[in-house]
């Protein structure tokens, strides 16, 4: 049961697919605590419903292929830009990893396939209420990110390297952090660059799914 002081999360979804809204509300409409406030079926649609509609999470397709000059990234890209503080979940069809790193380092919250949809919704929308990353299994494999070989152990990391890290887990930017911690986004973001280099992670999206998978976020 819901505590009597704890509000709904807010959820707009967004898809060019009926049937798979249908399957979205249905997978969330299972958790009292989430209540789904919108839905869009292309990105002007989107567009206008988040001018007009509060929520605390997107839920939305990487590509809506019914608007005209479609684009995913570029989708994301303007939500963050207008919304900075929206968690976003993004699900997809495709299967490509090269895809699936530039969309994680546009800074979503989740990234999920829609083939585990049913299982994993819930679990990616439990990580965002507690402002957490969330990357699907199967999209983790494409990446190829989980190996021993290409990461190496945290105990490398200094305690200010460390701190960091646990940081971005969390969800905040290296800015955020440098305010937080009274130091120089320059720092911050030497010992980001510092840790990641210690750890064999290459990009962004090594790092959301290294601090996943490592229990940090």
């Amino acid at each position: 049961m819901r505590a009597a002081s704890e509000s709904p999360l807010r959820i707009v979804l967004a898809d060019d697919h009926p049937i798979f809204l249908i399957g979205l509300r249905a997978v969330l409409e299972r958790d009292e605590r989430l209540t789904i406030v919108g839905e869009a079926n292309s990105p002007e649609a989107l567009a206008e419903l988040l001018r007009q509609c509060a929520c605390d999470v997107l839920v939305t397709d990487f590509m809506m292929p019914a608007a005209p000059h479609a684009d995913g990234l570029r989708l994301i890209e303007q939500v963050r830009r207008h919304y900075p503080a929206l968690p976003i979940v993004v699900v997809t069809m495709l299967n490509n990893a090269g895809l699936f790193h530039a969309i994680l380092e546009l800074g979503v919250m989740g990234l999920l396939s829609k083939a585990s949809l049913a299982d994993e919704l819930p679990q990616a929308i439990r990580h965002v209420r507690q402002r957490r990353r969330y990357v699907a299994h199967a999209i983790r494999q494409a990446l190829n990110l989980g190996g021993d070989d290409r990461v190496h152990s945290l105990d490398a990391l200094s305690p200010r390297e460390l701190e960091v890290i646990r940081l971005l887990a969390g969800g905040l930017t290296v800015g955020e952090i440098a305010a937080h911690l009274h130091r120089s986004k320059q720092t911050v973001s030497a010992q980001k660059v510092s840790a990641m280099r210690k750890l064999g992670l290459n990009n962004d999206a090594a790092l959301f799914i290294y601090v996943q998978e490592h229990g940090l976020a």
